[in-house]
């Protein structure tokens, strides 16, 4: 019977070890896969603010007499 503890008790430390690291795994990717979302959310919105600029500049003054200084 103190045999068959043992070996339980070595299973789940076995067990408990290779839990953690597939929890490690788990978690590193999920972390950069929200890294990897914000660049790509933060480069988008660098292109739009980037291109409204740029519209902006090329397009000049407004034509409209409803914005006349």
């Amino acid at each position: 019977m103190e045999r068959l503890g043992a070996a339980l008790g070595g299973l789940a430390f076995a067990i408990l070890i290779l839990g953690g690291f597939v929890a490690v795994r788990v978690l590193t990717r999920l972390f950069y896969s929200v890294v990897l979302l914000v660049e790509t959310l933060a480069l988008v919105a660098l292109a739009a603010l980037l291109g409204y600029l740029v519209y902006r500049i090329l397009l000049g003054p407004s034509d409209d007499p409803r914005r006349s200084r």
